[in-house]
C-alpha cells in the first residue's frame, strides 16, 4: 500500500528551488521594507497612481519587474550574492537627496530618490554580476515615478500648431489665440488632456518593456524605444486634428462628449497595435541564458543556502544608511517655532494711488492652500491721469509655513483660474523689473476676459528674497529649512488694464504704470510682512 506523502515533505525544497527563490524573495522583501521606512512616500506615489490617469500604469510596473526578475530565475540561481559595499555611497546621497526633496515637499524628487535607494540597497546586497543581469527590470522600476508634467506645455503647443495647420489644409478656415481655436462650426481649447502626455508615457513604457523582451540588438533596443517616444507625439497631433474635424463635420454634435476621449484611446490603441506588429517582424530569439542542470546542482551542493556573513553586514548597513534620513527629517519638524498670523495689508493711500471699493473685474489668479487671500483695486489719484480710473489690482496670497496641501510652489497656484469663466492667460515670458532697488524678473502675461484684457506681473516673495523662478524659490525654501530661517512666503499678482496688448506702446505705458506702483506698495508692503513675522517669533 502506497503511503500519502506528509504535508512536511510537500513544502520541503531542494537547494536549488531554493536557489531560484532567493533573488525574486529579496527583492520583494526589499521593496516592503524601504516602502515601510518611507511610507508616507510610497503612499503619496500610489495615490498619485489612484487619482491621475496618466499614471494609472504604475500599478503594473511592480508585478512586471517581478515577473521580469522571475523570468531569469534559472540563470540566477548560478549566481551567488557578492555585496559590493560602494554602492552604499548612492544610497547615502539618494537618501540626501530625498531629504532635500522632503523638506520641502518636492513629491517628484522624493520619489526618484526612493526607487534610487532601492536600487542602490539591491546592488548593495547582491552585488555587481546580480545586479548587472537585472539591469533592465531595475530600471524599469523608475516608470513607477509619476513624472513628465513638465513636458505639458510644449505638447500643448505643438498639439495646437499641428490641428490648425491640419485645419487651413483641409481648406477650413481656423482661428487660433493662444490655445484657443476657433472654426465656423464652434471653438476649440486644446487643455492640459489634450497635450498626449499620458499617450507619450505609456508608449515609451511599453516600448521600453517589449524592446527588452523581443530584441537582442542594443541597437534594435534604442532604436525602438526612439519610435516609441516619437509616433505618439505624431499620433497625438492627428488625433487631436480628426477629434476637431468629426466635431466640425457634425455641426458640433459628435466628439465634444464623452466620445471625444473613447475616439483619442481607441486611435491610440490602433496606433499602438501597428506599431507592435511591426516591431515584431524583427524580434529576435529568445536570448535567455540557458541552464545547466549538472552544473548547477554541483554547485548548489558543494555551497550553503544560508546567507555569508558579508551579505548579513551588507544588509544591516544598508538599514542603517537608509534609516538616518527620515529620522533626520523627523528631528528638524520637531521646532517648536510659533506659527506668524497673516498679514492685514489694506492701505487707504499708496502714494498717488487710492484703495477703491469697487470691482473693475472678476478675474484673479488661482492660488491654493493660502493662510490669506488679498484682493484690492487701486485707482489713480494724480492731475496727469483721469481721476477714479481703474489703475492696479493688487493681489497677495501669503504662505506661513510651507507645508503640504499649503505650498507657495504648486502647480495649482497659477494665473488661470479654473473659478472664473471667460478669462484666457497668454504668458508672455519674462520682465525685468525694479523691485526696491534690485533688478528681478517677474512672469509676465497678458489675461483676456469679456471686453477687457490685462497686463499681469506676478512674483514670490521667500522670507525677504525674491524670485520668480520655482527652482529658484524651492532653493530658497530649502536654506530657511536647514538654517532655521523664516518660512513664510507670498505670491504677488498685479495687474492694470490695457487696450491693445499688441501695440508696443501701449505694453510700455502699462509697464510703466506697474513699475510706478511697485516703487510706492513695495515697501510698505515689506514692512507689514517683516514686522509680523518678527513679531510672531517672540516668545
Amino acid at each position: 500500500m502506497k503511503s500519502e506523502p506528509s504535508l512536511i515533505n510537500a513544502l520541503q525544497m531542494t537547494p536549488t528551488a531554493r536557489e531560484q527563490l532567493l533573488v525574486p524573495v529579496f527583492f520583494i522583501g526589499l521593496l516592503v521594507v524601504f516602502f515601510g521606512l518611507f511610507y508616507e512616500t510610497t503612499w503619496i506615489m500610489v495615490s498619485t497612481w489612484y487619482q491621475a490617469e496618466t499614471y494609472t500604469h504604475g500599478f503594473l510596473i511592480l508585478p512586471i519587474v517581478a515577473w521580469l526578475i522571475w523570468r531569469r530565475r534559472n540563470f540566477l540561481q548560478n549566481l551567488r550574492p557578492t555585496p559590493q559595499f560602494l554602492a552604499l555611497i548612492p544610497l547615502a546621497a539618494a537618501g540626501f537627496l530625498w531629504m532635500l526633496g522632503n523638506l520641502v515637499d518636492v513629491q517628484v524628487v522624493q520619489q526618484f530618490a526612493l526607487i534610487t535607494m532601492v536600487v542602490a540597497a539591491f546592488l548593495t546586497v547582491m552585488g555587481t554580476e546580480i545586479s548587472k543581469a537585472l539591469i533592465f527590470p531595475l530600471a524599469f522600476l523608475f516608470f513607477a515615478v509619476p513624472m513628465g508634467e513638465e513636458l505639458v506645455p510644449p505638447l500643448m503647443e505643438y498639439t495646437a500648431t499641428v490641428t490648425v495647420a491640419l485645419v487651413k489644409l483641409s481648406g477650413i478656415p481656423v482661428y487660433r489665440e493662444g490655445m484657443f481655436i476657433a472654426l465656423p462650426s464652434g471653438n476649440w481649447s486644446v487643455v492640459e488632456a489634450c497635450s498626449g502626455i499620458r499617450y507619450l508615457i505609456a508608449s515609451v513604457t511599453l516600448g521600453c518593456l517589449f524592446a527588452y523582451i523581443n530584441y537582442s540588438s542594443m541597437k534594435k533596443r534604442l532604436a525602438f524605444i526612439l519610435v516609441a517616444s516619437i509616433v505618439p507625439i505624431i499620433a497625438n497631433g492627428l488625433r487631436a486634428y480628426m477629434i476637431v474635424m468629426i466635431g466640425h463635420l457634425s455641426g458640433m454634435e459628435l466628439a465634444v462628449g464623452v466620445d471625444h476621449l473613447i475616439y483619442g484611446w481607441v486611435f491610440f490603441g490602433l496606433v499602438m497595435l501597428i506599431l507592435f506588429v511591426i516591431g515584431a517582424k524583427w524580434s529576435d530569439p529568445d536570448q535567455l541564458p540557458a541552464h545547466s542542470g549538472s552544473t548547477s546542482e554541483t554547485k548548489s551542493s558543494e555551497r550553503s543556502c544560508l546567507p555569508g556573513s558579508a551579505v548579513i553586514l551588507a544588509v544591516f548597513a544598508t538599514l542603517a544608511i537608509a534609516a538616518i534620513w527620515p529620522a533626520w527629517v523627523f528631528a528638524l519638524n520637531q521646532g517648536g517655532e510659533t506659527r506668524p498670523t497673516a498679514v492685514e495689508f489694506v492701505p487707504e493711500r499708496l502714494g498717488e494711488f487710492t484703495l477703491s471699493t469697487d470691482v473693475f473685474w472678476d478675474w484673479y489668479p488661482q492660488h491654493r492652500g493660502n493662510d490669506s487671500h488679498i484682493k484690492q483695486f487701486y485707482v489713480y489719484q494724480n492731475q496727469n491721469d483721469a481721476e477714479g480710473q481703474p489703475a492696479v489690482m493688487l493681489d497677495i496670497s501669503q504662505y506661513l509655513r510651507q507645508e503640504r496641501g499649503a505650498e507657495l510652489i504648486s502647480g495649482q497656484n497659477r494665473l488661470f483660474n479654473r473659478d472664473v469663466r471667460d478669462w484666457r492667460v497668454f504668458p508672455m515670458g519674462g520682465e525685468s523689473v525694479d523691485l526696491n532697488g534690485e533688478t528681478t524678473w517677474v512672469l509676465s502675461a497678458v489675461v483676456k476676459g469679456p471686453g477687457q484684457n490685462l497686463l499681469v506681473w506676478r512674483w514670490y516673495r521667500i522670507g525677504d528674497q525674491y524670485t520668480a523662478n520655482d527652482y529658484v524659490a524651492k532653493f530658497y525654501e530649502l536654506s530657511a529649512r536647514l538654517l532655521e530661517n523664516r518660512r513664510d512666503g507670498a505670491i504677488i499678482t498685479l495687474a492694470v488694464p490695457i487696450d491693445f496688448p499688441g501695440e508696443s506702446e501701449q505694453m510700455a505705458v502699462a509697464e510703466e504704470k506697474l513699475q510706478r506702483f511697485i516703487h510706492t506698495m513695495l515697501p510698505e508692503l515689506e514692512n507689514s510682512l517683516d514686522q509680523e513675522f518678527s513679531g510672531a517669533k517672540q516668545p
